[in-house]
């Protein structure tokens, strides 16, 4: 045996994998298989090479990268010892990464026409055996985790700009109550100078937190509310004030009429008309941005609220009732953003008097997301999904229905197996409906799925007695 060959020998024996094979095992492999050298930079392999060789790194550091753009993403490294390619009993084909030498490298190559003769020596074969059970264990393992961060990603920053809406309808609404405020002196000087009496003062101010009360309406047509706002200004200005206009808007917006104005008119003297129509408009004009700083603090407190509720933050891990409405609810917050860009219609249909069951919520959270997001992306612009819930025969049915192109007979079947997926390279591993089928098999539940053109229901079953 020649000196790289005995080197070759010796790696292999010091490696963790192979220190319980023969010696004897271990010098036909080397006999069989070739030993190359790769210089550092060296691109041995590229997306769509043909793999029908094991390798075994001898010696050195290879860098995996797949293909991003224009670019690349390292996701990882073999270094000696570690074993790569095509082992016996694998289904690779091809591979879909770059393999970039990073320090100049030996490996041992061993051609797939030699597994059958591997798999004669009991020691050899249960190493690789381990190996490829390992392997598929870490790469799912990890495909997991890269599906969950994907998913993150995405409600991420849709959470983001549901979020900006309201904090920048705040930020809008404090800056023009800032400015409002900062001229209220001079209001406050032509408001003093008016003399009514406490009838007269109570009469107006009735009227107006009447109106207030009410909050601003938005049940008028444009062509109601341009009406009304003519209507308004017409009469301000026949009654000579000069500034009418500046206030019509937001005396319609509170359902002003011009009857409101006569009032208002029979109560204050016409010299002091402008003045009280000006402290009235400021008023509600307050109210309104009040109104829309609220609704904005209510909006983003209720994000919050589902964000925690998703997430399942500040809970246990053990199974705990499940709030049906509450998490759907939930689950389609945190999608709204994907589902409003398509214009897609969420329909939840839960009913307030289901019986409890119980179950682990942060994975079932899972099991929402993954389903009403893949409903999103099957259903067209304007499209439809349905949720619905009910009880029967002690168990619990939830439907996941859409409107969209429906699941092709040939693939019906395959939804369900691991890392099998319909979507183009990068946008999807093919592990969201297998992580489902898991997740609902960990409740002793059940799922199934009908498709046809323009409708596709999942069907899921959860025992009530769990």
């Amino acid at each position: 045996m020649s000196t790289l060959k005995e080197f070759a020998v010796q790696k292999l024996h010091s490696f963790p994998q192979f220190e319980n094979v023969p010696l004897d095992q271990l010098d036909w492999l080397v006999e069989n298989s070739r030993i190359c050298t790769y210089m550092t930079d060296e691109r041995i392999m590229e997306p769509g090479t043909e793999v029908d060789k094991m390798f075994i790194i001898l010696d050195g550091r290879i860098r995996i990268q797949l293909p991003r753009g224009s670019s690349f993403t390292s996701i990882g490294d073999f270094v000696t010892g570690d074993i790569s390619g095509r082992l016996p009993f694998s289904r690779m084909q091809s591979t879909l990464a770059h393999l970039v030498v990073m320090e100049d490298t030996t490996i041992l190559e061993t051609h797939e026409d030699l597994f059958v003769e591997i798999t004669k020596r009991y020691e050899l074969i249960e190493a690789f055996v381990h190996t490829l059970s390992d392997r598929i264990r870490s790469f799912t393992s990890q495909q997991q985790q890269n599906e969950k961060l994907v998913a993150l990603g995405k409600l991420s920053a849709g959470l983001a700009h549901e979020l900006n809406n309201p904090a920048s309808a705040m930020v809008r609404g404090a800056t023009e109550l800032k400015k409002r405020l900062s001229q209220t002196p001079d209001k406050f000087k032509s408001v003093m100078s008016i003399k009514l009496t406490n009838d007269q003062i109570d009469a107006v101010n009735d009227l107006v937190f009447k109106k207030a009360g009410r909050g601003s309406s938005n049940q008028q047509s444009l062509m109601e509310r341009t009406a009304l706002e003519d209507e308004l200004t017409d009469w301000m200005e026949d009654h000579g004030v000069e500034t009418g206009f500046e206030y019509s808007e937001t005396f319609a917006e509170y359902c002003f009429n011009t009857e409101d104005l006569e009032f208002v008119s029979s109560h204050v003297q016409d010299e002091y008309l402008p003045a009280v129509l000006g402290w009235i408009e400021d008023v509600l004009t307050t109210e309104k941005m009040m109104e829309e700083i609220e609704d904005s603090a209510r909006r983003i407190s209720d994000l919050v609220s589902s964000v925690k509720t998703y997430s399942h933050m500040d809970r246990g891990t053990d199974k705990e009732v499940v709030e049906l409405k509450k998490v759907l609810k939930s689950t389609v917050t945190m999608l709204n953003h994907k589902a409003k860009q398509k214009k897609v219609e969420i329909e939840l249909n839960i009913p307030s008097d289901l019986s409890e069951f119980y179950g682990y919520v942060s994975e079932l959270n899972q099991v929402w997301t993954n389903l009403l997001d893949n409903a999103i992306d099957a259903v067209p612009q304007n499209g439809k999904i349905e949720v619905k819930a009910e009880e029967k025969n002690k168990n619990m049915y939830l439907f996941f229905k859409d409107n969209g192109s429906g699941i092709p007979e040939d693939v019906l079947p395959k939804i369900f197996d691991p890392f099998f997926t319909t979507k183009d390279v990068g946008e999807g591993t093919g592990l969201g409906l297998d992580v489902v089928h898991k997740i609902i098999e960990k409740h002793g539940a059940s799922i199934d799925v009908e498709s046809k053109p323009g409708q596709t229901t999942f069907e899921l079953c959860f025992p009530l007695n769990n």
